[in-house]
């Protein structure tokens, strides 16, 4: 399947490395805002073709889906510009910067019949999924506190301050989200949002709580201003698990109710794999099916992600410049 990538930077570099070694995809087209650019990241990597514009990328009538890695303001108009070209669109996460922009996109890849998804890659991953067998078989008992957070020293960031699409919700935040909802798959209902906002406008810091229904809680905390552990836990009334890392798990630990608690499972992921190998599996199968999205992040689920986003920013005080 040849694929197209809009976008040349950091996250792209990953995705080609990993793509270059998955027998369905060929790095087939490259796209940046200047052809320079494009063309070593053409060299670098091995793509067929280079573009210095996004528009010549999706008028190519070689390439069949469209990967989107280009700085968050700019995922809704590059998906809507791959869309109305009738191309299939795979896009980071954020998905958009609003839920508005969400649904409009949403809503015309459907119209054109075309495969859609947003490429969180935690939703794809074994290690989750094996975790979502154990919790179906009770073994924590009845799970009824999720705690998660992620932080990173990258508040001098230009992409992170940048007041059209920037901050830690965005960019960090929708991991432990993504977590919760991942695994609880009940309604979050925000109870609290505390942010603490950069000279910019957006967040350098959040601290969420939620209630998922009558008896589970959440908190997750995310930020910009120094590196945290990334561990996250969910506790049952018979035990609890433990994830090593919220965006990246390598290993999971699932423990007793015993008094010192007594580690009962360990399960790791393959470490031959980077972990974005599971998105693009699925991906390619449903694309060849024909199929319009996901089915481990159907695209209303992003539209839930998107609109719970929407909400906490407003809670925390958070407006972009662009948003009326």
């Amino acid at each position: 399947m040849k694929i197209g990538f809009i976008g040349c930077g950091k996250m792209a570099k990953k995705m080609a490395d990993v793509l270059k070694n998955m027998n369905n995809f060929e790095l087939y087209a490259c796209s940046a805002s200047n052809f320079e650019r494009a063309n070593l990241f053409k060299n670098e990597f091995g793509f067929k073709k280079a573009y210095g514009s996004y528009e010549e990328l999706v008028k190519d009538n070689e390439v069949e889906v469209v990967y989107i890695s280009v700085v968050a303001k700019l995922h809704f108009e590059t998906m809507i510009l791959a869309i109305k070209n009738n191309k299939n669109v795979v896009c980071e996460k954020p998905f958009t910067i609003n839920s508005k922009e969400s649904r409009e996109a949403i809503d015309l890849a459907r119209k054109n019949k075309v495969f859609l998804a947003e490429a969180i890659w935690t939703r794809f991953m074994s290690l989750n999924k094996t975790v979502m067998e154990e919790l179906k078989n009770n073994v924590i008992g009845e799970p009824y506190l999720y705690l998660s957070n992620i932080g990173y020293k990258i508040f001098d960031l230009e992409r992170m301050q940048d007041p059209l699409g920037g901050g830690v919700l965005l960019d960090c935040g929708v991991y432990p989200i993504n977590f919760v909802r991942m695994f609880s798959k009940k309604d979050m209902k925000i109870v609290d949002v505390n942010t603490q906002l950069s000279n910019s406008g957006v967040d350098n810091l959040d601290i969420l709580k939620f209630s998922l229904g009558e008896n589970e809680r959440a908190i997750t905390i995310n930020s910009m201003l120094s590196n945290m552990d990334l561990v996250s836990y969910i506790y049952g009334t018979n035990g609890y698990i433990k994830f090593d890392n919220v965006n990246n798990p390598r290993k999971v630990e699932i423990y007793s109710n015993d008094r010192p608690p007594k580690l009962i499972k360990t399960f790791e992921a393959d470490n031959n794999l980077t972990g974005y190998e599971y998105q693009w599996i699925e991906f390619y199968d449903c694309i060849k099916k024909s199929m319009i999205e996901s089915l481990s992040m159907p695209l209303d689920e992003t539209q839930y992600i998107m609109e719970l986003l929407d909400l906490i920013r407003s809670k925390g005080g958070i407006k972009f410049q662009n948003e009326k």
